[in-house]
Order: C-alpha cells, then sequence, then structure tokens
C-alpha cells in the first residue's frame, strides 16, 4: 500500500498565477486563527491543528473542515488546481471529495469541507489483507467512483491545464540516481533497470487519458467505521491528464492479492467500455515500490518512511518486479 509523502516531490506547474510575496501567514496557529478570522470564521486558536506540507500549511478545523495555506508560489498553484478540479468533480461527480467553502482574495488560502469518515489506512490494510470480503467491497466501491471521474470530466474541461503525468512514480532518473545509496544489491538494481526501461518506452494513447487522481489508495480514502462503506476521496493535489491505469496501481497490494482490483475493474470495465491493461497497472505498481524505495535514500534502514522500513519496501519492489516478469542478467 501507497503511503503519502512528505518531501521531495517532483516539481510541477500549473497556468500561472499573479505574482505575490508570500510572507509564511500560516507559521502559527495565532497567525492562521488570524487570517481565519479576517476571512469571518470564529475558530479560535486552540483548535486550530497545523501540518507542514509542500509548500503549503494544513491547518485542520473544527467540523470537518480544512484550510489549506499557500506558503511559495508554487504552493499556492497547486491550491489553485486542486480546487479547479474539486468543483470539477463536485459539478458532475456524486461521489463525495473535499468542497471548497471559500478562497481568499488573493488565493493564498482555501477552506474546504473534507470527507468525513475514519480514515486508518495502515488497520484498514491489515484487515483487508485477509478479508477478501472486504477488499472486493472496497475494490468495487473504488471502482464506482473511477467510473464517474473517468467518463464525467472530459478532456475540454481539464486537458489543457493539467499536467500529462502523475506526480509520482518520480522519473526514471531520478530513481536511478538514488537505488544505489539506498541498497547495494547488484542484482535488484538491474531489475530496477530493465524496469524503468520497460517503463519509459511505454506509449500511452490520448484515449486512455482522463482525469486521474494519480494516488487512488487506502490512505486517500473515508470509510464508515462500522461498516467499512467508502464515503469519499480526497487529496487531489497530484491530479493530472494522464493514464486511467495510474488511478489503479495502488489496488494491487504488495502481498500478491488481487481481490481488490479485481473487483474493481469488474465494475470499471463493463461501465466504461475500456479494457484495461492488467500488466500496466502492475508495471505503474512495480515503478511506484521502486520510487519509493529511492525515495529512503539518507533514511536509516529501519526507521519507518512512508509507513514501511527498508525491509519492507525491498520486499514490495522484489514482489512487484517479479509480477511484472521481469529478471535481468545484470
Amino acid at each position: 500500500m501507497a503511503r503519502k509523502k512528505t518531501s521531495r516531490k517532483r516539481a510541477f506547474s500549473f497556468d500561472a498565477i499573479p505574482p505575490r510575496r508570500f510572507r509564511g501567514s500560516a507559521g502559527t496557529p495565532d497567525q492562521i486563527y488570524a487570517s481565519l478570522r479576517q476571512a469571518g470564521f470564529s475558530d479560535t486558536a486552540d483548535e486550530v491543528r497545523v501540518e507542514p506540507r509542500d509548500g503549503r500549511t494544513l491547518a485542520r478545523l473544527p467540523g470537518d473542515r480544512l484550510a489549506w495555506f499557500a506558503e511559495t508560489p508554487q504552493g499556492a498553484s497547486v491550491l489553485k488546481a486542486e480546487r479547479r478540479v474539486l468543483r470539477l468533480i463536485q459539478a458532475r461527480c456524486a461521489f463525495r471529495a473535499p468542497r471548497v467553502l471559500f478562497v481568499a482574495g488573493d488565493g493564498s488560502f482555501d477552506v474546504r469541507a473534507a470527507v468525513p469518515g475514519w480514515c486508518e489506512p495502515w488497520a484498514l490494510f491489515e484487515r483487508a489483507k485477509t478479508d477478501a470480503a472486504l477488499a472486493t467491497r472496497l475494490g468495487s466501491q473504488l471502482g464506482e467512483i473511477l467510473v464517474e471521474q473517468h467518463t464525467r470530466i472530459t478532456a475540454a474541461d481539464a486537458a489543457a491545464w493539467l499536467p500529462r503525468r502523475p506526480l509520482f512514480p518520480e522519473p526514471s532518473a531520478w530513481i536511478r540516481e538514488r537505488i544505489p545509496r539506498v541498497t547495494a544489491e547488484r542484482r535488484l538494481a538491474g531489475d530496477i533497470d530493465a524496469l524503468l526501461d520497460r517503463y519509459d518506452e511505454l506509449a500511452v494513447s490520448d484515449a486512455d487519458r482522463v482525469l486521474v487522481h494519480g494516488d487512488v489508495g487506502l490512505h486517500n480514502i473515508a470509510v464508515d467505521p462500522e461498516s467499512f462503506t467508502v464515503l469519499g476521496i480526497f487529496d487531489y493535489e497530484g491530479a493530472a491528464w494522464a493514464d486511467r491505469h495510474h488511478d489503479f496501481q495502488y489496488l494491487l497490494f504488495d502481498v500478491g492479492c488481487d481481490d481488490m482490483l479485481d473487483a474493481a475493474l469488474a465494475v470499471y470495465e463493463p461501465a466504461t467500455g475500456k479494457r484495461l491493461s492488467r500488466e500496466r497497472v502492475a508495471l505503474y505498481n512495480a515503478v511506484c515500490a521502486a520510487s519509493f524505495l529511492a525515495f529512503r535514500d539518507g533514511v536509516p534502514p529501519d526507521q519507518l518512511w512512508c509507513g514501511r522500513t527498508l525491509a519492507q519496501d525491498l520486499a514490495w519492489t522484489r514482489a512487484a518486479i517479479a509480477r511484472c516478469g521481469i529478471a535481468s542478467d545484470r
């Protein structure tokens, strides 16, 4: 299962925004409180929980609300593009995603209604690994969400201003540079080279390009804590006009369980009339595994990083590469 990364994400840009001076106004709960109060929100400073993100600051407010503050021009671009995506989803789709409630006049921050529900991805992951019925139910519900997202928003809506590749996995050169500093296993490095060669040679047709979330998985959904019904999906910061297969890449568990992917495709393929390539989904899953492994550069082996130790990242990468049928002779 994927886990949200906290830094060193690939840089990208959206449509230009008017230049402004970012003063770091989201630095403390008191400063956030002052900005929110000026915007008409009455939350007190002790009710605000602050989390730094890449070029942004997230403030969690009472009542399932989120305030996002831009700290850099790139962070403002991310917020602006994500707001456009969320408004398209709200207008066209029935599933729940964060809803934009307020945008500051200069675009430096916004307030959104979060998707309510339970989000404990590792607990849900451990349960779904051994409960095929639960994995199937989750997969079916995610398949329904992706049917709407991929069919109700068109190229005319978003293709001109969204990036043409997801935020993750990282570029192949970035991965190749870091793998030798993470592991001395030459055979694995050779397998990763072969994997990345196959990935870089892949051509994506316009017919397969849709609005992709790019990070669909248990870490970005909210569920009912009792029934485990999917209540909605969030975190569209990495949305792209890209290959639809990317939205299925984390539905393959790194323990070899395909129940969630099978269920999602059983809903998705007849509803869209599109036959997806399981081989391509597996390829994307393996490249993401290699990218997470490379992301460990400089991190101690036993330290949890994106939810896993080095041994766990190595196990996922090996299993994912084997699923692709890659075995290098290097």
